[in-house]
């Protein structure tokens, strides 16, 4: 069975019409829509439609899947983000308690070490650890 430009957009404003906002999900879900109804036989387009809709879920389904994706995109980019936060957290305290260590056996370099120390721990690590900390609670306040 063939598709026609009309049926095709009836697809996707269905899909709109199901909760799918991302264009990159409505795309890949389209297409594959759209090569299950060509690649099997069916009597009429209403019927390959709905048997179509059906493999994939249900048109219920159609939201879940958005936000799966959304939550897989997004957990890769937080992970990231909490990774530096870890990294850069590791450095500041090597940096200040190695600084703190030569300031009391008064061996030079206490002060470069202490103050790159503490500009790292307020340059970088307090923005970041802040930034990661409101992304989180700005997705707990959505979910």
């Amino acid at each position: 069975m063939n598709l026609t430009d009309e049926q095709i957009k009836y697809i996707d404003t269905n899909l709109d019409f199901y909760g799918v906002k991302s264009t990159e999900l409505k795309e890949d879900l389209l297409d594959h829509i759209c090569t299950y109804i060509e690649s099997n036989e069916f009597p009429d387009f209403n019927t390959a439609y709905k048997a179509a809709i059906h493999e994939f879920g249900g048109h219920y389904a159609m939201n879940s899947i958005q936000k799966e994706t959304h939550a897989m995109t997004t957990m890769k980019k937080s992970l990231r983000l909490q990774m530096l936060v870890y990294i850069v957290g590791y450095i500041a305290a090597t940096l200040i308690s190695t600084g703190f260590i030569f300031k009391m056996m008064h061996w030079p370099g206490a002060g470069i070490l202490l103050a790159s120390g503490f500009l790292v721990l307020i340059v970088i690590f307090f923005p970041v650890f802040f930034y990661t900390r409101y992304k989180t609670f700005e997705k707990k306040l959505s979910e």
